[in-house]
């Protein structure tokens, strides 16, 4: 390849060089024509008349009367040289010849070729490109002048030169930010309105009190100062990354029209209502002998009509319970004289032993050294259920602490262990006070405040498991308290609510950070009045459950609420074994066991069916472990 690059470079030069020499001889011919006038050759005779120096030179002879000298000898002009025929030398008078016998040497032809030849080069030069050896490295190209690209941006005040093979990527001088304070708030969930104002059909909330938020730099006092209110109480929320003032309204303003009218204020962050939520239980009711039920039905069902009914007091069901004589369930041992138990009935007063099988898994688990936090209404400790299960309390409500029955009913049903038995009996009570009232069983509501703070305090004392047994609206507040709970290793467990078949989804049980449980009977049939819905993950055991009560009494409840109590026991003993499991790795857990129940696949009544406790507690544990 290199030969022939080399063969074809040598052919363009030598065409070049031709060139050249055509244009040297076009000059050398005609250059002599002058000479030839100047001179006559044979055969041509013609007048010449010259006046250089005043001398008028001889027309010159024929040919073939002259003869040409051969001896370097000068010749005289004019004269013939001996013994040879030739031309006479006519040449100038006093100037010899230079060569003599060459007829006045290169004359004006030979300079005319010389001429053009050096011309024909210098041609062919100034034509020819230069050749580079193609083993030699290609010379570098010559640089293109660089074009000014001018960069559009506050801060430049002159264009700045960038090479347009490689332009600098052009970019708006961005402002200068704020650093953030230390304690920023988070922001409300994208698609959220900043301010929360309740729809008109709502009525769920605490009518003079707010829930604010406030924006960096702000200052609380003139914020309420200027929406007229009064600063409660107010705290840092770390579950839900936010400091929340508590306020309430001056001069019998409605929470809805001030939270309208703060919309266009800058300093506040975010504010909502202080939202109310009530307990999912029936009414706690003691229980009648067989053939006296009868006086006992307008009674039951005046209480279940009325979830706010109280319980009735002692010597108000004496009568009811006098004749015939109280009969104690054979299975259950000798009490105290002043507790009152629920006697036999036609299903056995702990038929939730029989169907989550307490025998079978209580000698895999039992719960040992798991914190379970009820936050509900308070509990009484004092209760022979509850003795030496308690880990700690909290009170976010205040004022009146007696015991309630709604409280002390989910405690018992997850760690009692006296005459009743509880899903973990080995577990450790968490009781946080959230929910304030009497002692009726359904006459407690707890607000977003309260619940908060209890959540806070349960994560801080290292609960595991969560039970919420109560319903109501949606809470931002709330659903990003259960999202940081979750974020902590802590699994919730709600109850999916009372509302009806028709009812609209109730919270916290409809938050994705839950486990929302329904309610069924002791055939496995659903609670008539537990909620529907695609957020109900699985059922257990809920209706005319026998469960603990205030001053040490006993008697049978109903509702989504002791189904989710239920639920939270069954956790505990997941995590005794399997401590590494978080919120979704025990949803999976108990959706993929739960025995299915009204149809193939999970539905809106029982989500993916009632919880099977030995097949969930069998697949958390090795396999020669889980055959006993």
């Amino acid at each position: 390849m290199s030969r022939l690059v080399d063969r074809f470079v040598m052919i363009r030069a030598g065409l070049r060089f031709r060139h050249g020499v055509a244009l040297a001889l076009l000059l050398g011919l005609i250059a002599p024509v002058s000479e030839l006038r100047a001179q006559t050759y044979g055969g041509r005779d013609f007048d010449y008349p010259a006046t250089r120096q005043g001398v008028t030179r001889a027309q010159p002879a024929l040919r073939s009367q002259t003869a040409i000298p051969t001896s370097r000898e000068s010749a005289v002009p004019g004269r013939a040289y001996p013994g040879r025929g030739g031309r006479v030398e006519t040449g100038r008078p006093g100037r010899p010849s230079r060569y003599p016998g060459r007829a006045g040497g290169w004359g004006r032809g030979a300079a005319g070729i010389g001429a053009g030849i050096i011309g024909g080069i210098i041609l062919d030069q100034a034509m020819r490109r230069p050749v580079y050896d193609p083993y030699e490295p290609e010379p570098p190209q010559p640089r293109r002048p660089r074009r000014p690209i001018i960069l559009d941006g506050d801060d430049l005040d002159e264009p700045v030169l960038r090479h347009p093979r490689r332009p600098a990527p052009v970019q708006a001088a961005a402002p200068a930010r704020r650093a953030p304070p230390p304690a920023q708030t988070a922001r409300p969930a994208p698609g959220q309105p900043r301010i929360i104002v309740p729809a008109a059909s709502e009525r769920r909330f605490v009518a003079d009190e707010i829930l604010v938020e406030l924006a960096p730099n702000a200052q609380a006092d003139a914020v309420l100062r200027r929406h007229r209110a009064t600063l409660m109480s107010s705290r840092r929320f770390d579950l839900a990354g936010v400091t929340i003032i508590r306020a309430r309204l001056n001069d019998g303003r409605s929470a809805r029209t001030v939270l309208s009218q703060m919309a266009g204020d800058a300093r506040i962050a975010s504010a909502q209502p202080n939202y109310l939520y009530t307990l999912q239980q029936d009414a706690l009711r003691p229980e009648a002998p067989k053939d006296e039920a009868a006086q006992a039905v307008p009674e039951a069902a005046s209480a279940a009509a009325e979830p706010v009914a109280s319980l009735p007091k002692p010597e108000d069901a004496a009568p009811v319970l006098a004749a015939p004589p109280v009969i104690a369930s054979p299975d259950l041992p000798p009490v105290a004289p002043l507790v009152s138990v629920a006697p036999k009935r036609e299903l056995q007063p702990q038929y939730v032993a029989e169907t989550l099988h307490y025998d079978a898994i209580h000698k895999l688990a039992r719960g040992d050294k798991i914190r379970v936090a009820v936050i509900d209404s308070g509990a009484d400790l004092a209760h022979p259920e509850l003795q030496g299960v308690l880990a700690g309390s909290f009170d976010a409500v205040g004022g009146d602490t007696a015991p309630h029955a709604h409280g002390t009913a989910m405690a018992g049903a997850i760690m009692a262990q006296a005459q009743l038995q509880g899903v973990a009996p080995a577990a450790r009570l968490l009781a946080a006070r959230a929910f304030s009232g009497n002692s009726a069983p359904a006459s407690a509501n707890g607000t977003t405040y309260h619940i908060l703070s209890a959540l806070d305090w349960a994560a801080g004392e290292g609960a595991r498991v969560v039970n919420l047994s109560f319903a109501g609206p949606q809470d931002r507040l709330l659903s990003r308290s259960l999202a940081g709970a979750k974020t902590k290793g802590m699994v919730a467990v709600a109850a999916a609510g009372n509302g009806g078949a028709n009812a609209a989804p109730l919270y916290p049980g409809a938050d994705p950070n839950v486990i929302a449980v329904t309610a069924t009977d002791a055939q496995d049939k659903p609670f008539a009045q537990a909620n529907r819905g695609s957020y109900i993950a699985v059922a257990a055991p809920g209706v005319d459950v026998l469960a603990a009560e205030p001053e040490g009494r006993y008697a049978f409840s109903s509702g989504t609420s002791i189904a989710a109590a239920h639920v939270s026991g069954l956790v505990a003993l997941l995590l005794e074994k399997r401590p590494d499991l978080d919120l979704e790795g025990v949803r999976k857990l108990l959706m993929e066991s739960a025995i299915d129940l009204g149809g193939k696949g999970r539905n809106p009544i029982f989500g993916a069916g009632r919880v099977d406790a030995p097949a969930a507690l069998a697949r958390v544990l090795p396999v020669s472990a889980a055959r006993p």
